[in-house]
């Protein structure tokens, strides 16, 4: 750069810093590359835990053939705080949207990946230190750079420097580099930059903290000049909606016991007694009139033992184990406390010891419950009633959409159908269960005769099974299915898993065999092991499988959750005949609390998941769907009995 370009930099340092500001917080927000930053020049910062961003801009810098500088193009980046310290995003540059580029020029079509971690345990007071990489694994290599950056706020002012490394050069973040930043208000943005290539002056401006509902802004960026060794007064331009992705902070959890809970006192009494058994009828009437299945209530010895079945908070069972406890507290009479046991297909899961006699009800201990094949013991009961009948068909609603995104055929193409899975609790433990899909839109790509015509969403019976579960220990489950699986086979499935103690880990296998329904068709086998953590501090799974897939590849996968409350990010990596990754993310499609009736249960789907999928370590783009395929049943073990995997303590 020249000495010109140091100099004006140099000079508008030096004004931002001889601003009098207050010192406030950070706020962070995208450069045109997707990653948080100010114009060109990634932050030392990253994006707050749980907050979501996601932008259109016009600007990328391509390096191909006949190509070379800066263009406008179409980018949409969404940017995710997926852990503290970390952020996760995911880019889809184009320019052209539907053309086949194996016929014609269709210049950049390209999904790509970043990543930025921010250094931990460093004071606030001092510096802050990041390290991130843009378009990581990357077949093109369009966007690919590594870099490293270290920044200070000063109040209103934020200065960066930083070094970086790119795939293709020349382009920005090609050695060194620097920003600052000058924030009159929080919600506008004056910044000054160079990239290692190019002076850049813009803005940058939001709406007003708190101006839009459940913390929604938009924010937009405005490159005004820029001058230097790779292009010279062009303007690009970027707007975006960032919001805190998820229900988390809304959430309420039943607390631990502050203090050592008084012991209850037996109460032996006959006077004491019959108050004791109708408060307990009582409580059976009112969770019954609430909606709840399989209610069984009993008072012994000072303590109130309920057992109900949930199928009224799909999304998180605990909380119903919250609104269960709160029924109990304000209903307890002369019990000083409660054991809760959560049934799931008429077998119990969780057990929970609730203080009743504070202000308000506390958990005093939680456990696996005891009953298995093996142990049914149960209290006398003082009341059993149910919200209809144990067989009473549950209809479940969702989408489900094959898609393929910056591909060569087209940026996105999509099949989307109507699942409909209707599912019968035939006695302890057993399911039968139906899923038929209709399509009801598809892209010319997925037409008879386009390129993903046999990846479609098929109008027909997806999956038609009976199952049968065992809880042989409280903390060992085992289910077998048999019947008709991914439209076109019928088999038999096993699926096996062992937790630890708190619920934290738990190993698993995963096995069937299937045969074509088309004598000519292929037979299959599938026998994967399977481990799970949760980390509850973090809200966080991970769940790693390995061995023979559906489709016979070898090879293993990881499937990652980081949860927001009902929400949650996924994150996927596949290894078999090819490598894979995708970011998507779960959305609840049915309330927090969904209704029923006495004979029917119509919901939508708690765990919809979407996610985009981009194949890498590959020397070209080829187009695929990705092994590593798991063919389970639509109602497995974690789902069905523990919360999705979140059951640790």
């Amino acid at each position: 750069m020249s000495s010109k370009h140091w100099a004006l930099v140099g000079g508008a340092v030096a004004c931002l810093i001889g601003v009098n500001g207050h010192a406030q917080q950070p706020q962070t927000d995208l450069a045109f590359p997707g990653y948080s930053g100010f114009l060109n020049v990634p932050s030392a910062t990253v994006l707050n835990h749980g907050q979501a961003d996601v932008q259109w801009s016009d600007q990328a810098f391509l390096n191909r053939r006949g190509s070379s500088g800066y263009g406008h193009y179409n980018n949409v980046s969404g940017t995710f705080g997926i852990f503290p310290y970390v952020e996760l995003g995911g880019r889809l540059a184009w320019d052209t949207t539907q053309n086949n580029c194996y016929r014609e020029d269709c210049g950049i079509r390209d999904l790509s990946a970043n990543v930025k971690i921010q250094a931990p345990f460093i004071p606030e007071d001092w510096f802050t230190l990041a390290a991130g990489a843009q378009d990581l694994g990357g077949e093109t290599g369009d966007f690919e750079a590594y870099y490293v950056v270290a920044g200070k706020q000063l109040g209103p002012v934020e200065v960066s420097l930083g070094y970086g490394k790119p795939e293709q050069t020349p382009r920005y973040l090609d050695g060194a580099f620097g920003a600052i930043s000058y924030r009159p208000f929080p919600w506008l943005n004056l910044i000054a930059e160079h990239d290692s290539q190019d002076a850049r002056v813009g803005i940058g401006a939001s709406t007003p903290q708190g101006w839009l509902p459940w913390g929604l802004q938009v924010k937009g960026k405005v490159l005004a000049w820029d001058e230097g060794d790779t292009d010279n007064d062009r303007n690009f331009a970027s707007i975006g909606l960032s919001i805190p992705f998820g229900n988390a902070p809304r959430k309420q959890r039943l607390h631990p016991m502050p203090v050592q809970p008084p012991e209850a006192q037996p109460v032996n009494t006959s006077a004491a007694e019959h108050p004791a058994k109708a408060t307990a009828q009582r409580i059976g009437e009112q969770l019954v009139a609430e909606g709840y299945d399989n209610v069984r209530t009993a008072s012994n010895n000072g303590t109130l033992h309920i057992w109900w079945e949930n199928n009224l908070y799909n999304r998180d069972e605990r909380d119903s184990i919250l609104h269960v406890a709160r029924k109990a507290h304000l209903a307890a009479g002369s019990h000083q406390q409660a054991e809760l046991t959560l049934l799931n297909q008429g077998l119990p899961v969780l057990r929970q010891t609730v203080s009743l006699s504070e202000q308000q009800p506390y958990q005093v201990s939680r456990r696996f419950a005891e009953n298995t094949v093996f142990n049914r013991e149960q209290p006398e009961w003082d009341f059993e009633g149910s919200y209809g009948p144990s067989w009473k068909p549950r209809l479940t609603l969702s989408p489900s959409i094959s898609s393929g995104v910056a591909t060569e055929y087209g940026v996105w193409d999509a099949s989307v159908a109507i699942s409909s899975e209707l599912a019968f609790n035939l006695w302890p433990g057993a399911l039968a269960s139906a899923r038929y899909d209709a399509e009801i839109y598809q892209t010319e790509d997925f037409d008879k005769g386009g390129i993903f015509y046999n990846n479609r969403q098929r109008t027909d019976l997806v999956e038609a099974e009976i199952q049968q579960t065992f809880k042989l220990h409280p903390q060992l489950y085992t289910s077998f299915h048999a019947g008709r699986y991914a439209i076109d086979y019928n088999g038999g499935l096993n699926e096996t898993l062992l937790l630890s103690p708190g619920g934290r880990h738990a190993i698993g296998f995963l096995g069937g065999t299937f045969s074509h329904t088309d004598s000519n068709g292929e037979d299959r086998t599938q026998a994967l092991a399977q481990y799970t953590y949760y980390n509850p501090g973090l809200d966080a799974q991970f769940t790693v499988y390995g061995g023979q897939f559906f489709a016979e590849d070898e090879g293993f996968r990881i499937d990652s959750r980081f949860w927001f409350g009902d929400y949650a990010l996924t994150l996927q990596y596949k290894n078999t005949d090819a490598e894979f990754v995708s970011l998507g993310w779960v959305i609840p499609l049915t309330p927090v609390r969904d209704r029923q009736f006495r004979y029917l249960q119509v919901k939508g789907n708690a765990d919809f998941n979407y996610a985009v999928q981009t194949r890498i370590n590959e020397d070209a783009n080829i187009v695929s769907f990705g092994g590593a395929g798991v063919v389970t049943s639509s109602n497995p073990l974690q789902k069905t009995y523990l919360n999705r995997g979140r059951v640790a303590q």
